[in-house]
């Protein structure tokens, strides 16, 4: 199902059915400042088992997680002085930093380093999401297995993706790069992969 959805206007029965689908363990493709994402509920075990399935990817694979604010950062992450410094200076924005997981994150998801990637991306819609289910929303990219490149037309996420996901939120096109990854662990700047957005230490 394509709908459109706005969070400084959103319809009430789209608002309801959107939030009912994540707390039920749905699955959401919605856009972002950099791709189309896919995501769930954080807490819904069952809802992170069939965005792994629908990917072909091994459990504890990292996923990111959309936060709302650093407050919510710092709930799910462990976020130092020198950390907070530097993602204050490029969120919202295209960027995923990596940072130690808090024992609130799902074991599922937790990586043997203990790690989690964070993202507070610069559009309404996915903050929008996190805002409705009061909590964060996993994210991943929408790219099916084997195949190189990622889905960006909506109408087509739709169609390849029926029965795999609830709702596809209706972005436009969205043709453009993936977030830039860096690790703050132990206060250490690493670039991990280099996407969208100029990354300043």
């Amino acid at each position: 199902m394509i709908i459109e959805w706005k969070p400084d206007r959103p319809k009430k029965k789209l608002t309801e059915l959107l939030k009912e689908t994540l707390l039920q363990g749905g699955i959401v493709v919605y856009p972002t400042d950099t791709l189309y994402g896919m995501g769930c509920d954080l807490f819904n075990i069952k809802a992170i088992r069939k965005l792994y399935q629908i990917k072909r990817l091994p459990e504890k694979r990292a996923l990111s997680i959309i936060c709302r604010d650093f407050k919510d950062i710092s709930n799910y992450a462990h976020m130092s002085d020198f950390a907070f410094s530097i993602m204050r200076r490029h969120i919202p924005g295209p960027y995923t930093f990596v940072l130690k997981a808090k024992k609130i994150i799902p074991k599922l998801l937790m990586t043997e380093k203990k790690e989690v990637g964070i993202r507070i991306p610069d559009h309404p819609v996915p903050l929008g999401i996190a805002n409705l289910i009061d909590k964060p929303l996993i994210n991943t990219s929408v790219k099916l297995p084997g195949e190189k490149d990622v889905l960006y037309d909506p109408k087509e996420i739709e169609k390849r993706l029926k029965g795999a996901v609830d709702i596809v939120i209706d972005g436009g096109l969205l043709i453009g790069e993936p977030s830039t990854v860096i690790s703050l662990v132990e206060d250490r700047v690493e670039l991990l992969r280099r996407g969208k957005g100029e990354f300043i230490v």
